[in-house]
């Protein structure tokens, strides 16, 4: 196969075929934003006029069409970060701790939800906004601190070992979900009983109750997507930093190690050892030359390019460099 065959082949091809998986990507991605967005107002407007006035409360209720919503997201992603990080700690998968960080930084924002609205909805239904002994109330306000105690842990360092210790602390806050589901059942508290799926609840209440949780639902693997392919790219990132590094403390100690491994040449005369010294510098140089090539090449396909630049055979990048 000629140069410019095997040039073509490990560079045109590779090009085309991210090109096109990204433009692929990039168009579902946006359709289902559109969707998604779609499907948000179309609850939120069910909600807002469609949905009948309840007799107690008033529009007030209305609320309840955002603060069960939220609340189902973030107990889902919470159980997606907890099946993730337990995969993570067994088989140490980046793509699992990348869909921990990204289900738990969501979640968050979701409980946090929960925890803005309830208040609201509890200051004109119950005349207090917060309740000290709600067992529901505390458990979930334990519940956003855990989660925020270990997005603090993941960002404290980029350690592995970091990274198995917040795996290890998102196993054991999800003990806390099944808590705050089951606290109104376990504890007496201001929260009334469960009435989904119970006649207590109008059909109609009902009905879009479960339309605004599937747009929430879809709006949050929205968000969760954009979010992964980040965290991703961040890990190789972070992965090129550490050869780059690598590389460099292994040049400073390859340098003084050669001169100290080589025998005396006192038989050869100055400008034969001279000659000699320039060589090595010059091979060294051009290792270095070939490292940074190919820890570009990782960089770049972190950011969705690639330009096919190898380090597997000497000749090629002597080629690409020329």
């Amino acid at each position: 196969m000629q140069f410019w065959q095997v040039d073509f082949y490990h560079r045109v091809l590779p090009a085309v075929r991210y090109g096109a998986e990204r433009r692929m990507k990039t168009k579902l991605f946006f359709a289902f934003a559109a969707f998604c967005c779609a499907f948000l107002a179309y609850g939120t407007y069910q909600g807002l006029v469609v949905a009948p006035t309840e007799e107690t409360m008033g529009d007030v209720q209305r609320i309840f069409y955002v603060h069960v919503p939220a609340a189902t997201v973030a107990f889902t992603l919470f159980f997606v970060n907890f099946l993730a990080s337990i995969f993570y700690l067994w088989k140490r998968s980046p793509k699992a701790d990348a869909l921990a960080a990204t289900t738990a930084e969501i979640g968050v924002v979701f409980c946090s939800v929960v925890l803005i609205t309830g208040p609201i909805w509890a200051r004109y239904a119950w005349g207090v906004w917060w309740s000290p002994w709600d067992m529901r109330l505390n458990t979930t306000l334990m519940l956003w601190l855990l989660y925020v105690s270990y997005l603090m842990m993941r960002r404290s360092s980029t350690a592995g070992s970091t990274s198995v210790l917040a795996a290890a602390l998102a196993v054991f806050s999800f003990l806390d979900v099944p808590i705050v589901y089951m606290a109104n059942r376990w504890f007496r508290t201001h929260h009334p009983a469960p009435m989904i799926g119970t006649p207590n609840l109008d059909s109609r209440m009902q009905n879009i109750l479960l339309i605004n949780m599937l747009a929430f639902l879809c709006f949050g693997t929205l968000i969760c997507w954009s979010r992964y392919l980040m965290e991703r790219r961040k890990q190789k990132i972070d992965i090129a930093h550490v050869q780059r590094a690598a590389g460099g403390v292994g040049g400073m100690l390859l340098l003084p190690a050669m001169f100290l491994a080589s025998p005396p040449r006192a038989c050869f005369p100055d400008h034969i050892s001279l000659g000699r010294l320039c060589g090595s510098v010059g091979h060294l140089r051009e290792l270095f030359t070939v490292f940074d090539a190919q820890v570009a090449a990782t960089e770049e396909r972190s950011g969705g390019v690639e330009r096919g630049i190898t380090c597997k055979y000497g000749a090629r990048m002597v080629r690409a460099r020329r």
